[in-house]
């Protein structure tokens, strides 16, 4: 049924049109009546007009959406590039409770350290994971990088050296409490940026790490919680895998 605000329009209109017929004494004089007449008219057609254009606007929309829906999604709206996101600091600034990174020397997380001192200190927990620089794993995924491994095993251990020393020195002891910065012996299957991972409006950005491909190169894809289950879910719980088997940093003599 039409709403009242679809039916006033064309009243306004029929009435108009039918007083404006009322003989007069001058014949086609125009009087106020009529000019009132008039703009009451003018109105219901420009209502008319604006809800047509309306639900045009409407109807395109809604038939974009099916043949988004309906049809094959390319497969570029899924595999992004690194480019596609913001910065690292602007990304996880949009987090409230809490992030996890993980990654193979945490290098991301150097260019985000203000954010994550901002979040802890707000009540927030930080979980960092990088590769373990002394652990059995690092060389056969360095062969895989095509990387040193004795270079990625120094770049891993100052990373994780500046990370502490940064946590060290702006933290207090209450705050500190709340990062966790963790070194995992396992081949990493994925490198992932969690932003309030464990609630209803989290997501994870994932990159799956290629042979012989640079981390700049090597597809992302973003999950979230509300619209991309069950993967969000699944590639959750391989983050979770990752930080289980994971242990404290204690330094590079550790």
């Amino acid at each position: 049924m039409l709403g009242l605000d679809a039916v006033v329009p064309v009243v306004l209109i029929v009435a108009a049109a039918l007083m404006a017929l009322e003989p007069t004494i001058f014949g086609v004089a125009i009087t106020e009546r009529e000019i009132i007449l008039g703009f009451f008219g003018f109105l219901g057609i420009d209502a008319l007009v604006e809800r047509t254009g309306r639900l045009n606007r409407i109807e395109r929309r809604l038939e974009t959406l099916a043949s988004r829906t309906t049809g094959q999604v390319p497969v570029g709206e899924v595999l992004l590039q690194r480019s596609s996101f913001d910065r690292m600091d602007v990304l996880v600034a949009r987090a409230r409770r809490s992030i996890l990174i993980i990654g193979v020397n945490l290098e991301g997380a150097l260019l985000c350290v203000s954010p994550l001192l901002d979040l802890v200190r707000a009540g927030g927990t930080v979980r960092l994971v990088a590769m373990d620089p002394n652990g059995t794993a690092l060389g056969p995924t360095a062969a895989m990088s095509g990387v040193d491994p004795a270079v990625r095993r120094q770049k891993i251990i100052q990373n994780l050296e500046l990370l502490r020393a940064d946590f060290a020195a702006r933290l207090d002891l209450a705050a500190r409490g709340r990062v966790s910065l963790m070194v995992a012996d396992q081949v990493l299957p994925l490198g992932a940026v969690g932003l309030d991972e464990q609630t209803r409006g989290g997501s994870l950005i994932v990159q799956h790490y290629l042979t012989a491909t640079a981390a700049e190169l090597a597809p992302l894809i973003w999950l979230r919680a509300e619209t991309d289950q069950p993967w969000f879910n699944r590639y959750l719980a391989q983050c979770e895998a990752c930080v289980s088997g994971a242990r404290e940093w204690e330094g590079a003599d550790d």
